[in-house]
């Protein structure tokens, strides 16, 4: 239903008006009054509709600041450092990695300016030296939809009227023919791909300010050669709602997450373009384990008997890292960009 929701007026209810998908995932995640994440409702969590890392154990948090730390001290004591954080949500984990960085690395500390980025929020500093971080964020930003229709690529439109329907048209901006043939080996027939140009738009924003530093991005996703394995006919395009997943982005408007894998494919070249250095890609596991993860393990194992307290504990560091979960479908990318 439309009730209550602003697609509804943006679209003026006129039958022959069309938007892209992307203007219509745009209004239900970031209108200002009425979209997903800025009407004021609970997202996160389990009186939300999802869980990200930060909410599932405290100790994510405290291994992603002693890596951001290493990135940070790299970097050189003769200037302040930039800790700039993409998608702050409601602040969790900027809270825990600054906690992290206070009490484990207080000379880093010392030095930094934090910032925080949302989506619409053109505040980054003119220059930047220091880390670029994110969880959970590309897969956030607004997405194109397109199929592959032999001999030619249509775009998904959305149009309004007593009902949403979608309907194909011609490319609404040319950059999505580069995308297509970055970011995918094949375009199999009748199948329909999401294509980020948000994503590009942000990074090469960040290409003209980073002066020197890291990029961090922790996120749901693939390169050209994973996606030839799914089973995607319909593209990576999902929607959550009270911890339950669907495929339909027409129901609940405003009132549902919508997400799309990131196409690390096209976000190493778009990087490698701006003159970045890719790290290999790596799961959020590898990741956790090379910054410390087995030890801090130990540490909690060596507390002895278990409390009710730490029993959740351990049932919440679970749910981290249990096998085929959030950490082995989470990707990192970390990307140097060195002085200029």
């Amino acid at each position: 239903m439309l009730t209550g929701f602003v697609v509804s007026l943006a679209l003026h209810m006129h039958s022959d008006q069309v938007i892209t998908f992307a203007r219509f995932m745009e209004l239900c995640l970031y209108d200002p009054s009425e979209g997903y994440y800025t009407r004021g409702g609970t997202v996160f969590g389990p009186k939300g509709d999802f869980y990200t890392s930060p909410y599932t154990h405290s100790l994510f948090s405290r291994i992603l600041g002693d890596a951001l730390a290493f990135y940070l001290a790299s970097i050189g004591e003769e200037h302040p450092l930039d800790l700039i954080e993409l998608g702050s949500g409601e602040g969790r984990l900027s809270s825990g990695v600054l906690e992290s960085l206070q009490k484990n690395h207080p000379g880093v500390f010392g030095r930094i300016r934090y910032r925080a980025h949302e989506v619409g929020n053109t505040c980054f500093p003119d220059q930047i030296r220091g880390v670029v971080f994110s969880n959970e964020f590309f897969d956030a930003l607004p997405v194109h939809r397109v199929r592959f229709s032999s001999p030619e690529l249509r775009e998904i439109y959305v149009r309004g009227g007593a009902s949403i329907t979608e309907e194909e048209g011609q490319l609404s901006d040319p950059r999505i023919l580069d995308y297509m043939r970055r970011g995918f080996s094949h375009w199999h027939e009748g199948c329909a791909y999401e294509v980020n140009l948000r994503m590009v738009e942000v990074l090469e924003d960040l290409g003209h300010r980073l002066k020197q530093g890291f990029v961090v991005t922790l996120d749901y996703g693939f390169e050209s050669q994973e996606y030839e394995a799914m089973e995607r006919r319909d593209g990576t395009l999902m929607c959550y709602r009270h911890h339950q997943a669907h495929s339909d982005p027409y129901t609940n408007m405003g009132r549902q997450d919508l997400t799309s894998h990131v196409n690390f494919q096209v976000f190493r070249e778009t990087a490698r373009y701006l003159g970045w250095i890719n790290e290999p890609l790596m799961s959020q596991r590898s990741f956790l384990t090379k910054w410390g993860l087995e030890d801090r393990l130990l540490e909690e194992e060596a507390q002895g008997v278990l409390t009710p307290e730490r029993l959740q504990d351990r049932l919440r560091l679970k749910t981290l890292l249990v096998p085929g979960g959030i950490s082995d479908t989470i990707k990192v990318q970390v990307q140097e960009i060195r002085p200029r």
